[in-house]
């Protein structure tokens, strides 16, 4: 991992922000109230049931319009706003999760994508707890997708931060399984709820057979882990139908549902519990 100092001059170079310290442009973006969230749907594959939603953070940056987090997120979370950035995160998302259970929706759940280093934050666990425990709502509806996965030398680390937050009834999920090298090691030494299946996986199940069995033994293998999948990418109907045969699996992607503003999002749980009724 590069050093903070380089990391922020790496993001500074690459990105022309509107101040001389992009700090200063992320401390002004949290006051100002310029980060903001979409909402992918999730939905349980077998019956098409709208299962929850992804919290898809964005930027509403004055100068540079809408970014997503890869021109940002290493900047936060190098710095002293880290911790303001989290707390932003967790309590827009169970304020949402609040809305939808007045509603009458709340059954569904929200995940949102927290780094290992905000998860293992010492206090992270009990004010999560607190929030939600103050909204009268189910922890389990929260799920922390891991955005990122720490050096093998601090695996032990992370799997007692996974554990802390499983402690008060959080799931926690590991993104991205399948696009690297040590996705099947971490699959057996991270006790995680939930594996997210990388999009890149999908992508040539339908043209190439080996590829399909090769997914499929994944499948199997993480749920004999004990593993709920999501499968992330399915962009086609003939994804939709390949990934529907797979036994108790969720699935995201823009044939199922784009990301929606957050204002959108109630009449679209509306209309999804609808065509079940109907």
């Amino acid at each position: 991992m590069l050093p903070t100092f380089n990391r922020r001059i790496r993001t500074f170079m690459n990105f022309p922000f509107a101040s001389n310290d992009p700090l200063d442009d992320a401390e002004r973006g949290l006051r100002q109230g310029e980060f903001f969230f979409l909402l992918q749907p999730k939905f349980a594959l077998q019956g098409i049931r709208l299962a929850g939603f992804e919290c898809l953070m964005r930027w509403r940056h004055p100068a540079r319009g809408i970014l997503e987090p890869a021109s940002f997120i290493s900047l936060i979370e190098d710095s002293s706003l880290a911790t303001r950035f989290t707390e932003l995160l967790t309590r827009r998302a169970a304020h949402m999760l609040a809305q939808w259970k007045a509603a009458g929706y709340g059954k569904l759940s929200l995940a949102i994508n927290l780094s290992p280093s905000e998860l293992g934050h010492a206090d992270f666990p009990a004010q999560l707890s607190a929030l939600l425990t103050s909204l009268g709502l189910e922890p389990a509806r929260v799920e922390i997708e891991l955005t990122d996965v720490v050096p093998p030398a601090r695996l032990d680390w992370l799997v007692e931060a996974i554990h802390a937050t499983q402690a008060i009834g959080v799931r926690v999920a590991l993104d991205d399984f399948g696009a690297g090298f040590n996705s099947l090691t971490l699959l057996q030494q991270l006790p995680v709820d939930i594996v997210k299946f990388d999009r890149s996986l999908i992508r040539d199940v339908l043209q190439n057979n080996e590829s399909m069995r090769v997914v499929e033994t994944l499948v199997h293998i993480a749920q004999s882990h004990g593993k709920h999948i999501v499968m992330t990418g399915i962009e086609t109907a003939a994804q939709f139908e390949w990934a529907s045969t797979l036994p108790d699996v969720d699935g995201q992607g823009f044939y199922l549902g784009e990301p929606l503003r957050e204002a959108a999002v109630q009449t679209f749980i509306a209309d999804c519990h609808a065509r079940i009724l109907s």
